[in-house]
């Protein structure tokens, strides 16, 4: 019964995997993290295509940096005094103070930061016309490391659980406590990189 619970959980998003990998593409749009864990978990179980997961997440990661940039160059040209500008020009001065210096790094780091770090750095990228080259470089990269590790994290958090047991309510309980320690440890991260960023900017 307790196997059966889970294999329940599994062939339901089986049988709506088409929604689950457009609903994907859109939560990558507007955060990411925590859909592509899921997108992971459910890969390892069985329900999803692991590749075509990972391309689901890759559309939805290059979606939203063209959106981001095209929003900043668009606000650039027609808004460049209103208070959201404002907002996003503050939130990025400080958590990336060296961004006009470092295009390329603040751009990359950008996504493995949490509360929406991700967003204000594309459209601030947009605003500031961050050169093209750069800006999809550096896009690239980390668009394909934040992917492959986050769904792989998914997959180690359903491999963990399962290995544990296969208890239904143990195995969301391991969920749970995984991602607990991933938000706060990428929370620590986190931390650590604007301190990097404050301190390397006092030096210079």
């Amino acid at each position: 019964m307790e196997h059966f619970s889970i294999a329940i959980i599994r062939h339901f998003v089986e049988a709506h995997a088409l929604a689950a990998y457009l609903i994907t593409v859109v939560g990558v749009m507007i955060e990411g993290e925590v859909v592509v864990i899921f997108a992971g978990i459910f890969s390892h179980l069985g329900s999803l295509n692991p590749f075509i997961a990972l391309f689901s997440v890759l559309v939805g990661g290059t979606l939203k940096s063209f959106l981001g940039y095209s929003m900043g160059f668009f606000l650039q040209r027609n808004h460049a005094h209103k208070p959201f500008i404002k907002k996003v020009e503050k939130r990025i001065t400080y958590f990336l103070p060296n961004f006009n210096d470092r295009q390329f790094w603040s751009i990359f780091v950008s996504r493995f930061f949490i509360l929406g770090v991700g967003w204000f750095t594309l459209i601030y990228s947009g605003f500031k016309k961050v050169p093209l080259k750069i800006y999809a470089r550096a896009e690239a990269f980390s668009l394909s490391i934040w992917s492959v590790g986050v769904l792989a994290l998914g997959y180690f958090f359903s491999f963990t659980a399962l290995s544990v047991s296969r208890d239904v309510r143990k195995f969301i309980g391991i969920i749970l406590v995984c991602f607990i320690l991933f938000f706060i440890l990428e929370k620590v991260v986190a931390l650590f990189i604007e301190l990097f960023e404050i301190e390397d900017q006092k030096e210079n």
